[in-house]
């Protein structure tokens, strides 16, 4: 690599204007070199004050409000959700044999919220709840403790318990239930 190059490619690198890789080599090849780390610094030093040398522009009266107004209605929270049958995103659950949709997680509460559909004879490992489990049956059968669930049946599980439900003839259920809960 010429002189011109090099210049330019550690110009590049300054404005970040190449790829995180080149950066990451431009970076490696100043460390090796204290003429190559001083101008790179340098020319880092320079982009960073490049703002600083314009006049700053008069602020048209009432854009600042304008622009509060518009984040502040992009950002505000719908008081409701609403997920059609059609945008559910069905993805393999850990649990080979079942597939599950998301419908929400709420970080604060750490509780989800998701459909499940399970195979014929899919045995969910035995695990331990953190808070209460909610099941509502949609579809097929759910056996749990003995007792076999389906479509319109509900079950809680509450904190501190455990069980292995079993799908023996393919089931869709809604669940709530923790992020917390762990596998035995």
């Amino acid at each position: 690599m010429n002189q011109e190059e090099l210049q330019n490619l550690l110009a590049l690198s300054a404005i970040a204007a190449i790829a995180p890789d080149e950066i990451q080599s431009v970076e490696e090849l100043a460390a090796a070199s204290p003429e190559i780390e001083q101008e790179l610094r340098s020319l880092q030093n320079t982009v960073a004050t490049l703002a600083y040398t314009e006049t700053p522009l008069d602020v048209p009266a009432g854009l600042k409000q304008r622009l509060f107004n518009r984040i502040q209605q992009e950002t505000e929270v719908l008081d409701y959700v609403a997920l059609r049958s059609g945008e559910l995103k069905w993805k393999p659950h850990p649990v080979k044999g079942l597939m599950m949709a998301v419908l929400k997680i709420d970080p604060k509460k750490r509780e989800i919220s998701a459909l499940i559909r399970a195979d014929e004879d899919v045995e969910y490992p035995s695990h331990h709840h953190a808070t209460g489990e909610e099941i509502f049956m949609l579809q097929g059968e759910l056996i749990d403790r003995g007792v076999t669930y389906k479509a319109g049946d509900y079950l809680y599980s509450k904190a501190g318990s455990v069980h292995s439900p079993t799908a023996i003839a393919g089931c869709i259920f809604f669940v709530k239930t923790s992020l917390d809960d762990t596998f035995l």
